[in-house]
Formats: structure tokens, C-alpha cells, sequence
């Protein structure tokens, strides 16, 4: 087949190059995965484990559109609440959209860690969020935001109560996926992808932003969510901590098309442009496809998906019947400089040829 020989050939000069240690890729209609591999290592330091189908990554922030907002959705479908409705001062609408006036990124952990002995993780990220998140007019501006997800998390909890056992009952287990999980038992590492030695990317990020913070992790992310707030939330804040293996992704994807995860009419809407004008195309919690993106200019104007920063993406273009998983570990083991939208937009060119 040769669009696989082209994806392997192009993902294996990648590796071959730093971009990223190893990869696994998932290609296939709505209906079933056509064809798929695994190719590098899902460990290179200090010991080297090859990368396997089987292969579970850190998902990131393909989390937010394929568990958080399932979940705010079918809140919406069950009446428990609306997409204008506001929480915290923030409709669902525009958390969804990262065009809430929220600021892109704050260490929480910083804020809660530093919060009365007693409270609740949730409560304090809260306040953090509320007291030092708002940086823009609500409306105005696609800011790319943690943040809005962190208060979705906030809100499904108080809905529904633990966010993680409200996953693995109405998706995971619903849709009958084995290698898909949160907080994954320490037994299964031999099968996880590692991420970054140390905390190294975000020790940047606060060291910039002025904000002091002493209980950073030093050794090699593996086996535990690589983002910060949601590893000091205890695995998960709604904007990260989902492990899966490429076809797990996959399952997901297909199981927001076939309407197991969500009504067909609230697929539609949320793949609807939002932020038409904005700096992004934006549906609720699903970036939509862009002609000046990188990732996404080749894809049909219908096409909709999601990144990780750890190396992950699922795109869907329904136009040309195609859901698209690739998965890799580009912060190990450490987590530079990357053309990973670029990366991404070569094998979505590939997988649609």
C-alpha cells in the first residue's frame, strides 16, 4: 500500500533526525482503521524500549475535545446544563472556544501548593484561575488556553462528581476500550511511552513568568501525565491525563462520528466555526481546519481535530471519509524545539494521498 510505505518512510527520516524517538500511527474511514505501524522507540533514555502498536502515549491535550468536551456535551444532551450558561462568571461556550479572556497558561500547582493546608485541589486552582486568568475582553480574541479546560473539569465535577470514574463510564468503558485509561497502574510502564527527564519546559515557563515553585519533578516522566497541573491535581485536570494507545484514539474519534459518544446534531455543533474573523478556527473544544495552518491547510474545510504537546493529534475530515492518528513522544527526553504542525500536516498530506 502506498500510502503506508510513504507515512513510514517520511515518519522514519523524522525519527532519524531528533524530531521525535519513535511514533505510531492510526489511519482509517469512520468505520474501521486501514492500515497502521509503529516505528522508532517509545524509550531512548536510559534504556531503549521499540516502539510497538500496542504502544500506550501520554494523549495531552487530545484529552480536552475527546473526553472533556464529550463529557460537557452530553451534560448539554441530558439538559444538566447549556452552552450559554455561565460558570464562574465564564459561559460553557466560550471555555470551549478559548475565547473566554483567559490567559494561555499558569502554573496552578504554584498557587495551590502555596494555598490554605485542607483545601481542595480543584478549589484552589479555581481561585487561581479566577483571581490571576483573566487577561482579555471575553469575545475578543482564540487564546489557546489550559485554563478554560480546568474550569470545565471544575464544573463536570461539581455535575457529575469524579471526573476520572464519569470517563471510564461514559466513554471508555461505553466504548469498550482497553488501551485507553487515566492514572495507569505502574504495572503497564513497560508498555507507556516516556516523556521529558524533569519538568525542564515548565521550570522555563515560571522561571519567565517570575513564579516561584520548589516541588518540581527531576526525573523521567514515565507512566504519569507529563503536564504539570493536571500530575499535581492527581492525574488529571480536564486539559491533560488521558494514556491511549493509537487505535484507542482512534475508537474515540469513531465513536463521536457514529453518535455512541454524542448526538449527531451536537457533533455538528460543535464542529461549527465559532471564531470566524479570530486568529483561529474554532469549534466547541475541536480546532477546526484552517487554510494558513500548517497541520491543517491540506485538509477538507469541513475537517476538524486536535493537538498534544507531547506529540499527539487525531484530525478527522469527513469530506474525504478520514480519521487520522498519529502519536508520538517528541518531548523525550527533552522537550525542544520542534516543527511538529509542520510534521503533522506532511502525514495528514501523506494519509489523504
Amino acid at each position: 500500500m502506498q500510502g503506508k510505505r510513504d507515512i513510514d518512510r517520511f515518519l522514519q527520516h523524522e525519527i532519524d533526525v531528533g524530531s521525535f524517538p519513535g511514533a505510531v500511527y492510526a489511519v482509517g474511514n469512520p468505520h474501521e482503521i486501514e492500515y497502521e505501524n509503529a516505528l522508532g522507540n517509545s524509550v531512548s533514555v536510559p534504556l531503549r524500549v521499540p516502539a510497538s502498536i500496542d504502544t500506550i502515549y501520554d494523549c495531552a491535550s487530545i484529552t480536552k475535545p475527546l473526553i472533556t468536551t464529550a463529557l460537557v456535551l452530553q451534560a448539554v444532551d441530558e439538559g444538566r446544563i447549556r452552552l450559554d450558561d455561565e460558570f464562574e462568571g465564564f459561559r460553557y461556550r466560550d471555555l470551549l472556544t478559548h475565547t473566554s479572556g483567559l490567559r494561555a497558561w499558569l502554573p496552578l500547582y504554584a498557587y495551590a501548593y502555596a494555598g490554605e493546608r485542607g483545601s481542595g485541589t480543584a478549589d484552589l486552582y479555581r481561585n487561581a484561575i479566577l483571581e490571576h486568568g483573566p487577561e482579555y475582553p471575553r469575545g475578543t480574541r482564540v487564546v489557546y488556553s489550559d485554563l478554560n479546560f480546568v474550569l470545565l473539569w471544575i464544573a463536570l465535577e461539581r455535575l457529575y462528581g469524579d471526573y476520572v470514574a464519569l470517563a471510564n463510564e461514559r466513554i471508555i468503558e461505553r466504548l469498550r476500550l482497553g488501551d485507553a485509561m487515566f492514572r495507569p497502574p505502574s504495572s503497564l510502564r513497560p508498555r507507556i511511552a516516556a516523556t521529558e527527564w524533569g519538568q525542564r519546559w515548565e521550570r522555563v515557563m515560571c522561571a519567565d513568568r517570575k513564579i516561584v515553585f520548589d516541588g518540581f519533578r527531576d526525573g523521567l516522566v514515565w507512566g504519569e501525565t507529563h503536564d504539570g497541573n493536571s500530575y499535581y491535581a492527581g492525574g488529571t485536570a480536564g486539559n491533560a491525563g488521558l494514556f491511549a494507545t493509537a487505535r484507542a484514539v482512534y475508537g474515540i474519534a469513531r465513536g463521536w462520528l457514529d453518535g455512541t459518544l454524542v448526538p449527531p446534531a451536537l457533533l455538528a455543533e460543535s464542529t461549527r466555526n465559532f471564531t470566524e474573523g479570530l486568529e483561529e478556527n474554532r469549534g466547541l473544544g475541536w480546532i477546526l481546519s484552517f487554510p494558513k495552518h500548517s497541520a491543517t491547510g491540506m485538509l477538507s474545510p469541513r475537517a476538524f481535530g486536535h493537538t498534544g504537546f507531547t506529540g499527539t493529534s487525531v484530525f478527522i475530515d469527513p469530506d474525504r471519509e478520514r480519521v487520522m492518528v498519529l502519536m508520538t513522544n517528541r518531548v523525550h527526553p527533552v522537550a525542544g524545539p520542534v516543527a511538529m504542525q509542520k510534521i503533522r500536516g506532511e502525514f495528514h498530506r501523506l494519509a489523504l494521498s
